[in-house]
């Protein structure tokens, strides 16, 4: 059997296709046995959307399959922006104690990377309408994620996106007095009427919350209000300093 010549430039062009395949899953955080199974650009304006599916081996003529999406269980997440374009994830649920970046919570509307980025933006104290405006994202999405983390419907991994911070006479934002504060441990004399209200309010949601990286993330908003109101706190602060 006669052996046919390989054209050149059709290897480079398909090893130049591999290669943008395997930078697309490394950008979008997608590892095997996961990938990519199907793509389309034409479902909104600057919005990419991919279906993602494990491996479920190689075909002896077809190279690597992949499971098939049911669209009964099929979940749709907001991920990480690619470049100017919106980048939408249509995937089923894996196990919920497995965090794969481009997958979210069940019912939720960010993948865990798209939340982290979301997290660190609020931490910043960037009002909720600029992350709107940075990121493209609907303000309902916006306030459905945020209620799921003040409800502890869900949690993320935000203790690499917490740092701790120095502020005057501000205890660190992971200092233990912030917990005994949201769990009524720790009681002061507060003067400034809108942290009364902030910390009935933040007690409340700490009753329904089980996660402790979404604890951290309320003690860290807790400090980023004492942090901005030092001048008008030094009454409190004198107080928790005692704790300290």
């Amino acid at each position: 059997m006669p052996v046919l010549p390989v054209d050149g430039a059709m290897v480079c062009q398909r090893e130049s296709i591999m290669l943008n395949d395997e930078l697309l899953h490394k950008v979008l955080g997608i590892d095997p046995p996961w990938k990519i199974v199907r793509m389309r650009e034409d479902i909104g304006k600057d919005q990419i959307d991919f279906w993602v599916a494990p491996q479920t081996g190689k075909s002896l003529f077809f190279g690597v399959k992949t499971a098939a999406i049911s669209e009964a269980r099929e979940q749709i997440w907001r991920h990480l922006n690619l470049g100017r374009m919106r980048c939408m994830i249509h995937a089923e649920l894996v196990h919920e104690n497995i965090h794969l970046p481009w997958q979210g919570d069940p019912g939720q509307p960010f993948t865990h990377a798209m939340s982290l980025q979301v997290v660190a933006m609020m931490r910043d104290g960037i009002k909720l309408q600029s992350i709107c405006g940075f990121l493209d994202v609907p303000v309902a999405d916006l306030w459905k994620f945020k209620h799921g983390l003040d409800s502890g419907a869900i949690g993320i991994g935000v203790a690499a996106a917490l740092s701790a911070q120095r502020a005057s006479s501000v205890p660190d934002a992971d200092a233990p007095v912030w917990m005994m504060l949201l769990a009524g441990k720790v009681e002061i004399d507060i003067r400034l009427l809108s942290l009364k209200f902030l910390l009935t309010k933040m007690r409340k949601q700490m009753q329904l919350i089980s996660d402790p990286e979404v604890h951290a993330l309320k003690c860290y908003e807790l400090h980023g209000f004492f942090a901005r109101q030092e001048k008008n706190l030094q009454h409190e602060l004198a107080q928790l300093a005692r704790h300290l």
